[in-house]
């Protein structure tokens, strides 16, 4: 069976399109679907909009088409990105086109200068067409191809629904260009055209040139160009003897006739025949007193403010308002106007403009930011401050796993060979699954100098899959050491790839930083081009790195759980077996929802310590800075100075510069003679006229308060030549 055959048993209505070109050249082609038994016998075929059910938006400039609909409140670059985005290619660089689901049919439209057409139906509402794949395009001599987001997963049968926010723009366009519909045919052509019958009996065929071309555009007017008005008014003109009233004559003329807003033409609304059902009975009554219609209007406009109210609220971090249904900022106040303008009342003929109605509102909502919480609604509370949420839940329902689906999770994490380790971590998904948004104060960070051997797989593809790719953020190295952060403003998982926190200077840094993602309940945003602001941190951490040394900490560290990874990496079948027969299959995140809600988290603390391993012990002592390794190695063998109980800062400080990379100041070695494992005391004191700085090391009772002399004598050995020490 030949693909064309297969879009029309899909429920695809085609037009058939001759080799070397664009569009159809056979009479009533968007009226008659080509047959599903003949469908393979084209060259080509084009996608009839309204019979399918489908539309396009059609981009002839990138540029400009990003621009036009930016300002409508559509971000383009995000429906191409969108994973489950389906467009036709022609090859042609700087174009795209995207196909939608589209139930009811809108007016096909090129705005100008926008770069694009949104593409459905033509002015009488039959169907436009786009050409299908595999045709070939008549420029570039080569076949249109079907692109996916998901190579691997895309579907033409498949198409998603058209975005609400396209939706809204093109039916803005409506109501801003559409003429208005003919009165005569008050929505119902099969009565229209009983009344235009009735009306035109009653006319001479034979009357003057001028009469008679006003008949036609009456009837143009009255069918909207319909090809119902023009075989009207060819068969009326054919009963005439004269010859200007042939019909390539009426046609000519037909083509030839508009109704453009703002031009007088002559209407048939006083001419039809009334039908009785179209008088309404009334009843004389108060309830058609002005005073009451007006009341009723005010009520109307109430009610549509109260509604605008309840979905839009102003962020007052951001200065622009956010939608509560889409859970996104509004980009501007323009694109708030092409959003709610169409669903606003109309009052003195034109429709009330929502920014104005927001503006001077005193009862709409003000909320502090933005901020990221998937266990909660739109809107929620942090002790005193409101926050706007934009998390938007879109994961699967959970589906239970077959055995084999079972038996691929289980030895996915079995390649975890410490078991404590192993259970940790499938806690840690367990409950991000079961208890979304409540903090998880340590983080899993698994390294190995292999690569391609599955640590990413667990440390990132399974969480990526468990909170929607969408609310994953992968963060390098330049992006943590960055300025601006507003990557963490719709981040439920954080994971950290390859990484490795820089140089010794520069791990201070990235320590508090990531000390305040992993375990604190607030985080500092700094979106670039906006203010800063306090978010709420409810996102969780993960990390890989191929060094041994990637996180700088030490035995104190309760965040990390950190892991080294030995296994080879993937065979071929292994990654066969697990990346394409598995998780990039469309079931993989529902499965894995599954198998972790039913994943015990008895035991499991949130706000608790990493699991200590000997992976840990080892990057603690990798990560020591070169002095500080140094001197301890020397305390623990009491060696040099360290074989006595005091120590003089300045000789620990020249024998630290003589014998490592390292270049500490004095200030630098008193605070690390202060810490573990020396628990130095500190003190000063002199001998003759000179002032020594000293740090008691052992039998801190027993020189605590000695006289200088006396310490000096301990650090000399009795030996009154005090040079060596200046």
């Amino acid at each position: 069976m030949g693909i064309f055959r297969e879009y029309v048993e899909a429920g695809w209505s085609l037009c058939g399109i001759d080799r070397g070109k664009k569009a159809p050249t056979y009479p009533r082609w968007n009226e008659t679907p080509v047959p599903a038994d003949t469908a393979d016998g084209l060259d080509g075929a084009g996608l009839l909009h309204v019979q399918s059910q489908t539309c396009a938006l059609d981009i002839d400039d990138l540029s400009s088409a990003r621009l036009w609909l930016a300002e409508r409140g559509v971000d383009l670059d995000g429906l191409l990105a969108a994973k489950d985005a389906i467009q036709i290619s022609s090859g042609r660089v700087g174009r795209a086109k995207l196909l939608y689901r589209l139930k009811t049919p809108l007016r096909t439209f090129k705005p100008p200068g926008s770069g694009l057409e949104l593409r459905c139906a033509n002015l009488q509402g039959r169907s436009v067409q786009d050409v299908l794949p595999p045709s070939v395009h008549p420029e570039t001599k080569k076949p249109y191809e079907w692109v996916f987001a998901e190579p691997l997963l895309g579907d033409w049968a498949r198409l998603p629904a058209i975005p609400a926010t396209l939706k809204a723009a093109w039916r803005a366009l409506i109501d801003d260009n559409e003429p208005p519909a003919p009165r005569a045919l008050n929505g119902d052509m099969d009565v229209a055209l009983e009344k235009l019958h009735r009306w035109i009996k009653g006319q001479d065929s034979n009357m003057g040139y001028d009469p008679w071309l006003k008949v036609g555009m009456k009837l143009h007017h009255a069918t909207g160009g319909a090809e119902e008005g023009l075989a009207l008014w060819d068969g009326w003109s054919a009963k005439a003897t004269r010859k200007f009233k042939s019909p390539p004559m009426c046609r000519a003329h037909w083509v030839s006739f508009s109704s453009p807003k703002g031009k007088i033409v002559a209407t048939l609304d006083n001419e039809l025949p009334a039908e009785a059902d179209e008088f309404e009975i009334v009843t004389p009554s108060a309830d058609t007193t002005d005073s009451k219609m007006q009341e009723t209007a005010r009520q109307q406009r109430q009610a549509a403010f109260t509604e605008l109210e309840k979905r839009v609220v102003y962020v007052l971090a951001s200065e622009k308002y956010f939608d509560t249904t889409r859970h996104r900022l509004i980009g501007s106040d323009s694109a708030l106007e092409h959003q709610f303008t169409a669903l606003m009342p109309r009052k003195n003929g034109k429709r009330i403009n929502p920014v104005t109605v927001l503006k001077q509102s005193t009862t709409k909502r003000l909320v502090e930011g933005l901020a990221f919480h998937p266990g909660e609604g739109a809107l929620f509370k942090l002790a005193e401050d409101t926050y706007a949420n934009q998390y938007r839940n879109r994961l699967p329902a959970p589906l239970e796993p077959t055995k084999e689906e079972n038996d691929k999770i289980d030895w996915i994490f079995a390649r975890i060979e410490d078991g404590s380790y192993r259970h940790w971590i499938k806690q840690l998904y367990a409950h991000v699954v079961q208890q979304p948004g409540v903090k998880i104060r340590s983080a899993p960070l698994i390294w190995s100098d292999t690569q391609r051997n599955g640590k990413s797989t667990i440390i990132k593809t399974i969480p990526a899959l468990l909170v929607g790719r969408e609310y994953s953020q992968d963060v390098d190295y330049p992006l943590l050491t960055s300025d601006f952060n507003d990557y963490l403003q719709e981040a439920w998982h954080v994971n950290l790839a390859e990484f490795r926190a820089g140089t010794r200077g520069e791990r201070t840094m990235v320590n508090n930083k990531l000390k305040a993602y992993i375990a604190e309940d607030t985080v500092p945003l700094h979106p670039k081009g906006g203010k800063g602001y306090t978010m709420p941190n409810h996102f969780f951490v993960t990390a890989s790195s191929n060094d041994e040394d990637a996180a700088s900490i030490d035995n104190n560290d309760e965040r990390w759980g950190i892991y080294e990874f030995k296994q080879l990496k993937y065979t071929d079948a292994e990654r066969q077996w697990i990346i394409y027969d598995f998780l990039l299959k469309p079931r993989a995140a529902a499965v894995l929802r599954w198998y972790f809600l039913h994943y015990s988290i008895d035991g499991f603390y949130p706000g608790g310590s990493a699991p200590m391993t000997d992976a840990k012990q080892d990057m603690v002592e990798a990560s020591r800075p070169a002095d500080k390794e140094l001197l301890e190695t020397m305390f623990e063998e009491q060696a040099e100075f360290f074989a006595r109980d005091i120590v003089v800062v300045s000789e620990v400080q020249a024998y630290v510069h003589k014998h490592s990379v390292a270049r500490p100041s004095a200030t630098r070695v008193g605070k690390v003679l202060a810490a573990a494992p020396f628990f130095g005391v500190a003190m000063r004191f002199r001998i003759r006229e000179k002032l020594f700085r000293g740090v008691i090391v052992r039998n801190h009772d027993r020189w605590v308060g000695r006289p200088g002399p006396e310490l000096m004598a301990h650090i000399t050995g009795g030996n009154d030549d005090i040079d060596i020490l200046t």
